[in-house]
């Protein structure tokens, strides 16, 4: 128990709770303040050795969340149209639901049923553990999630140069010189890696050396450093041409490649078209500075290039980050201070890593209609709607959705809406009547952040400065809202497939995990975590561990050529160059929105609206003027917004954010102007990576036009 006769454990009793948020990956540390029951303020936990007394202004709206009148708090079962619902009791939605789904997977086999799992949840210990336990228990075989319009190419390309799922990340702490490449850290607060004081890592990088960004948009962070604009979808052809430099100027680490890589001399005689003069053309930076960026790079010990959702999602991501993990594996920045390698965390094993399950392995469950790939145990979420869609064996009949909202999220979302009246069933868990929601069977409603126990146990091994926390939950349950635990638990007991659940519960499996860990020898466990609310350190250095055990690949070498690149160079040499009359559009993200389900918190929303960002010279061109009504139109649909007239975007370049365009059960966020992204994004499977079966959201061509 606390040692702090300040800090309450029992949920819902006055006084001072210790949590964090689980809005971000960053996991800051907040103090919630409980009076008669109810959360009244939440604060930076200034005593949380991780955070160190950092959040930004969504943390403390989780509490506004819990006690939003338009959410969702008793079990509701839809009695006619989309959005129309009755409250019933568990007891019943439980029973039917149960009854309904073993009566449509009799009729249709068990591969009929779906998921679709989504962000809110993915960040909780027991959420992420309920979903994954569920899946389990009922052999479902097609799982979609946010992975192709976020990680799955980045999964991908570890996957095929080094046999893992486990990602890799820059040393913040000893880095000098650190390339940014589609990341917005001073706003995302970090991606695959948990740094929750980015901010201060970066200005201690600039005191010790260089922070450059490359990005189409002078982002928050582009505009504090050093900013390298580039064209969009053009990070694949400096990336490549960087590589080129290396190799061509013998800045590479030939030692390390000896001892560690294979496919040096493949890679060698396959990167030489792709010359800095040829790049230019591609990605809108001079040769010269292509070239110096990668001799700047490759000269300074302690270095590392990092990417993230910004070279994810366009045509040739997988390649892209193919590319940047391998300047950083050839210029000897792997596995070394100040480098990019692989974490270390309270509950990591000293074991080899086993390498990839064979359901989480690149294609191994593709689509029984457009063939696209999986990638990581998940589809590509343009497939959704063929697999509903589409008769034979196999047909998507029921769904269960949790924490995901694909009418808003998918590029096809907008036809989802329609689709889903197709099902035989289909169940969402969730905080709201969202607009996916709407067209449920029924919705479960499930706990906030706040109202249930967790611990950071997911995100350990890809933390800069490891780091591990227990917390309890700050108030019960508000109305009959139940964790995905317990729901799914029972839901799966019903369908006589609980025996998956086993018989401990998620902490119990944490706890015999942490013991199991590297860390454990030395204490590590639950009790200690609990003993210590605030968290505790892992004081054990970020490279101590043999990297060679964490390779997945049978011979423990790091893979610099596999068929998947020689496809890829061969697809990226005979592509077309870039319309210079056509306008290429980009994602934006603000510090106060996070996709789309935090946007009925008042003090979010009301300083925060979307807006297209155009540049100047394209506005004239197009008589924009900036704050005009406009319509931005795609070959897959068209939305109207608002137009912001700024240089912050280089000529040619537009951007607007995802997630908004709500009509949903939330009056707030449906108050709100702008349009469905997902309107507009290229929209059918043949518009996918075919590599990843990535969604196109970055660089895809667009018109405006004042309305």
């Amino acid at each position: 128990m606390a040692t702090n006769p300040a800090i309450s454990m029992i949920p819902g009793a006055d006084g001072r709770h210790v949590t964090y948020c689980r809005i971000c990956e960053a996991l800051c540390g907040m103090v919630a303040t409980v009076e008669d029951g109810r959360i009244v303020k939440v604060e930076p936990d200034r005593d949380n050795p991780h955070s160190r007394g950092h959040i930004c202004v969504k943390g403390p709206a989780l509490a506004d969340l819990a006690y939003d009148e338009d959410r969702v708090t008793q079990p509701l079962k839809r009695t006619g149209g989309p959005g129309e619902f009755e409250p019933v009791t568990w007891e019943d939605a439980l029973s039917d639901i149960a009854a309904r789904l073993n009566g449509s997977m009799e009729k249709h086999g068990r591969d009929s049923f779906a998921m679709n799992t989504g962000n809110p949840p993915s960040l909780g210990w027991p959420s992420a553990m309920a979903n994954a336990t569920f899946q389990k228990a009922m052999g479902c075989k097609k799982h979609y999630t946010p992975g192709t319009e976020d990680i799955a190419s980045a999964v991908l390309a570890i996957e095929k140069l080094f046999g893992t799922h486990a990602f890799v990340f820059p040393d913040l702490a000893e880095c000098d010189h650190l390339l940014i490449f589609g990341s917005n850290p001073l706003v995302s607060h970090g991606s695959l890696l948990i740094a929750p004081r980015f901010r201060e890592d970066l200005e201690a990088i600039t005191g010790r050396g260089r922070v450059i960004v490359v990005d189409p948009r002078r982002s928050e962070t582009a505009r504090k450093y050093e900013h390298v604009p580039i064209r969009p979808q053009g990070d694949v052809w400096l990336l490549g041409a960087m590589i080129n430099v290396v190799i061509t100027e013998g800045l590479y680490n030939r030692e390390f490649i000896d001892r560690h890589c294979t496919g040096w001399s493949d890679l060698n005689d396959a990167i030489g078209w792709l010359t800095p003069e040829l790049a230019a053309k591609r990605c809108g930076i001079d040769a010269q500075q292509i070239a110096q960026m990668a001799r700047d790079f490759a000269n300074t010990p302690r270095a590392a290039a990092m990417g993230r959702i910004g070279i994810c999602r366009n045509s040739f991501s997988t390649l892209t980050n193919v590319f940047l993990f391998m300047l950083n594996v050839i210029a000897g920045k792997f596995h070394c201070p100040g480098g990019m390698g692989w974490g270390h965390g309270a509950s990591a094993s000293d074991d080899p890593y086993q390498g990839i399950a064979p359901h989480m392995r690149h294609n191994a469950l593709p689509s029984r209609v457009s063939g696209l790939p999986s990638v990581w145990g998940s589809q590509s979420s343009l497939t959704l709607q063929e697999e509903i869609e589409t008769p034979g064996e196999g047909q998507i009949r029921s769904l269960l959705v949790v924490g995901a909202n694909p009418v808003l999220s998918m590029p096809n979302g907008p036809q989802l809406a329609e689709t889903f009246e197709q099902l035989d069933i289909m169940v969402a868990l969730d905080l709201y009547v969202t607009e996916t929601a709407r067209h449920a069977d029924y919705i479960l409603p499930v706990t906030t952040a706040l109202e249930r126990e967790d611990m950071n146990q997911f995100f350990m091994n890809h933390m800069v400065r490891p780091f591990a926390q227990y917390v309890p939950a700050v108030i019960p349950p508000v109305g009959e809202a139940r964790m995905e635990w317990d729901i799914l638990r029972e839901l799966a007991d019903r369908l006589g497939v609980g025996a998956a659940f086993g018989n401990m519960g998620p902490f119990e499996i944490a706890d015999m995990q942490l013991k199991a860990g590297v860390e454990g020898r030395d204490g590590m466990c639950l009790d200690l975590l609990k003993q210590h609310p605030h968290g505790v350190m892992v004081e054990r250095g970020r490279w101590a561990f043999d990297f060679e055990d964490r390779i997945g690949h049978p011979d423990r070498k790091i893979h610099l050529w596999f068929d998947l690149i020689d496809e890829e160079m061969a697809r990226l040499r005979d592509t077309p160059g870039p319309n210079p009359d056509a306008l290429q559009l980009i994602n934006l993200r603000k510090l106060r929105s996070i996709n789309s389900w935090m946007h009925n918190v008042e003090k979010l929303v009301r300083a925060d609206s979307p807006a297209l960002l155009i540049h100047p010279e394209d506005a004239e061109r197009r008589e924009i003027a900036d704050g005009d009504a406009i319509a931005i139109t795609s070959q897959w649909g068209e939305i109207e917004a608002e137009a912001l007239v700024t240089d912050e975007v280089r000529p040619g370049c537009v951007a607007y954010p995802h997630g908004w365009g709500h009509r949903g059960g939330w009056t707030r966020a449906n108050a709100q102007p702008g349009g469905n992204l997902n309107a507009i994004t290229p929209s059918t499977p043949s518009d996918a990576e075919p590599v990843s079966g990535m969604s196109w959201l970055e660089g895809f061509e667009v018109e405006i036009r004042a309305i």
